[in-house]
């Protein structure tokens, strides 16, 4: 199963940012989005949970599937509700809710799973451990999540994200802000959780893409100009202008 971009343009009021994407993203796996500032990487990303209808102006014409259902056909917000239960967001700055670490991960998880504390609380320890933090903070899970360092919060929003029922997880550029020690943690951890999830990032890393990512996706100027395994789009572009943007001769 896939998810699916078919004839997908995008625009703010007068101003087109994306022209008739097609694409395909296998499920359970790591798949980039490359290419310059303002081509449509980010627009499309946030497109796929329908972040973008809180934006005044937006409007999209053709179709996104996830799970076989066309995305832009949900009309009641249950619907829309349920898809970012299952599409965690990470942004390109860490956003921490302003209560301590164990709060954070159990607060949206009793919000819609209303499970009991302690239940809450065992699945918050094990997030935590598969992001690698709960050996690092684990006599500060009282403590505000602020006093974290930036890579330790990253990870945490991570983690947050897994305690709900997320199969995909949209990264727009999530190592943007952070230390090249972080940054290592953070692809590390990404790599061990493609196994269950389909993590879908925004990069202007393309050394990034190349080490992590199974597929990536070359834009320019809200047009797709090329697709295809990482392998392939680093190794052997068919497209001159993919050529040049990978050698950083754009």
């Amino acid at each position: 199963m896939n998810i699916d971009f078919v004839n997908v343009s995008a625009r703010y009021g007068d101003k087109q940012v994306l022209y008739n994407v097609s694409l395909s993203i296998p499920y359970r796996s790591v798949y980039a989005l490359i290419g310059p500032s303002g081509c449509g990487k980010t627009t499309l990303l946030r497109s796929i949970n329908r972040l973008n209808d809180l934006i005044p102006g937006f409007a999209l014409s053709g179709e996104i599937i996830i799970r076989g259902e066309p995305v832009y056909a949900m009309k009641n917000k249950r619907q829309i509700q349920n898809l970012r239960l299952k599409t965690g967001m990470i942004f390109q700055r860490p956003n921490p809710l302003p209560m301590s670490v164990m709060q954070n991960m159990i607060f949206p998880y009793m919000e819609h799973i209303h499970a009991s504390l302690p239940e809450a609380r065992r699945l918050a320890e094990e997030k935590l451990r598969v992001v690698g933090l709960y050996d690092e903070i684990k006599d500060r899970l009282n403590k505000p999540a602020y006093m974290l360092s930036g890579g330790q919060q990253q990870r945490l929003c991570i983690a947050r994200s897994l305690m709900l029922p997320t199969d995909i997880l949209l990264m727009d550029e999530p190592c943007s802000a952070l230390d090249p020690i972080s940054t290592f943690k953070i692809e590390d951890l990404l790599s061990g959780i493609k196994k269950n999830h389909t993590i879908i990032m925004v990069t202007h890393n393309t050394e990034q893409a190349r080490r992590i990512s199974d597929y990536t996706a070359f834009f320019y100027m809200g047009r797709l100009i090329e697709a295809g395994s990482t392998l392939q789009i680093f190794s052997a572009p068919k497209q001159e202008l993919t050529q040049k943007y990978i050698t950083g001769r754009m």
